[in-house]
């Protein structure tokens, strides 16, 4: 593995470039779902796929233009949203909510690992966020959200994001 090792199922990153290129890197993602179970590893592989489709959106800047396409892939129709800066159910609500999310092009966090318990799946994703207290330096900063997965499709989500005022980044810039 070039970049990277798996450690207890978690991607350890030491090219900093995978930051940058991790949604077109096969190789990567490949690793972070890998398990030995064949539906397990279709399960987290969807749930990656999700977010670099995702992340492809706002690097690209095509929100408009591919997120029906996206949701329509990945979450079921009767989605139950439970993140507070994304309020209402269903997948139109959650497109609604993407067309009006400010994206800068930058790409997201990898994901770098992903638990999962049934149809329950907790993603890790990682960034290297300024530190706050040693000026110059960065430190990795751990994101968590959650999934249920029924019927190949994202039904269900929870955000440990706090609630912002709408049009500010809940990641906290």
């Amino acid at each position: 593995m070039s970049g990277f090792t798996i450690v207890n199922g978690i991607a350890e990153i030491s090219d900093p470039a995978i930051y940058a290129n991790w949604l077109d890197n096969e190789e990567f993602k490949a690793a972070v779902a890998a398990d030995p179970s064949p539906e397990r590893t279709a399960i987290k592989r969807l749930l990656i796929e999700f977010e670099a489709d995702l992340s492809r959106m706002v690097r690209d800047n095509a929100v408009q233009e591919r997120v029906v396409e996206v949701m329509t892939k990945y979450i079921a129709e009767d989605y139950i949203q439970r993140d507070p800066n994304t309020p209402g159910n269903g997948r139109d609500n959650l497109i609604e909510h993407f067309r009006r999310v400010p994206i800068d092009g930058s790409t997201p966090p990898p994901v770098v690992g992903v638990i999962l318990d049934g149809d329950v799946a907790c993603l890790m994703m990682r960034e290297l966020a300024p530190d706050p207290v040693v000026p110059g330096a960065t430190y990795e900063w751990n994101i968590l959200t959650v999934f249920r997965v029924q019927d190949g499709k994202l039904a269900e989500h929870w955000s440990t994001f706090r609630k912002v005022v709408p049009g500010q980044n809940p990641m906290g810039d």
